[in-house]
């Protein structure tokens, strides 16, 4: 009785295992916890880039922020809603402006995503989805005049904020295909696999970056090093626990032999 108990229990086990395809649906903009740190290490990243020297000041002032008021969604509106409407009055002159439009979409890419990582409400929500939606439109209007990886990288991370997942896979996949030399493109695509749980696409992808970047100049290596070492260590937690169930499986197949012998013995 006992072996059909544990053997029931790990029926239920393995069943738990597959429900990944049932698991509830998160609402649009709604962010996992892996997404959050994913935030956290794409905003580091291309802080120190070119195309986003302008937003490292913004990070700055975030940490000058949060050392003196709590952040919250309204803060961050608070830190970004001037520069943003200055850059927009500066469109309005000279539409066609790469700059500004690559800053303008990274701009509301680093508010809309802070907002989507601090929203306590529906409303907060919505409002980092809308933010994420007018860094597409202007990442779309700066790719249409210069075909860039880095604003292929954040445009394709806003998608993802947003929920798209796949959408946004098949967004990295097209910008390591066209710029196949950008670490942090495929640090991305490698992070967006890892939450799809497609866990050695994630690990090639992470490789390759680390291939890249060999002296941890953009900042890619590390990042993509220390996901490696949580998705193998989950790995080698995974092999361990079904290792020690073999192993209970073993030890009770001992026993009931054991026992059996024991009864024939008797006899």
């Amino acid at each position: 009785m006992a072996g059909s108990n544990k053997g029931g229990a790990k029926q239920k086990k393995a069943a738990e295992k597959g429900k990944g395809a049932s698991k509830p649906q998160r609402k649009a903009g709604e962010l996992t916890r892996f997404q959050k740190i994913v935030i956290i290490i794409f905003i580091v990243i291309f802080a120190g880039s070119t195309l986003a020297g302008a937003l490292a000041s913004v990070v700055q002032s975030q940490q000058y922020e949060e050392q003196n008021q709590e952040l919250t969604a309204e803060t961050m509106d608070e830190t970004y809603q001037d520069v943003v409407a200055d850059l927009e009055a500066k469109l309005e002159e000279s539409p066609d402006d790469l700059d500004t439009l690559v800053s303008l979409g990274q701009y509301c890419y680093s508010w809309g995503s802070g907002v989507l990582m601090l929203a306590t409400d529906d409303a907060d929500t919505t409002h980092g989805v809308e933010l994420l939606e007018k860094a597409i439109g202007y990442y779309d209007r700066a790719l249409e005049i210069e075909d860039a990886p880095e604003v292929r990288v954040n445009r394709a991370l806003c998608l993802f904020y947003e929920g798209r997942t796949d959408d946004a896979a098949t967004a990295l996949q097209e910008t390591t295909t066209t710029f196949p030399d950008y670490a942090a493109g495929w640090q991305g695509l490698g992070a967006v696999y890892e939450s799809q749980g497609k866990t050695e696409d994630a690990i090639a992808a992470y490789e390759k970056a680390i291939e890249l970047d060999p002296d941890d100049e953009a900042g890619v290596k590390s990042v993509s090093e220390g996901r490696l070492e949580q998705l193998q260590g989950t790995d080698d937690a995974g092999a361990d626990e079904d290792a020690a169930t073999d192993d209970d499986a073993s030890a009770d197949a001992t026993t009931t032999d054991d026992e059996a012998a024991g009864d024939a013995s008797n006899d």
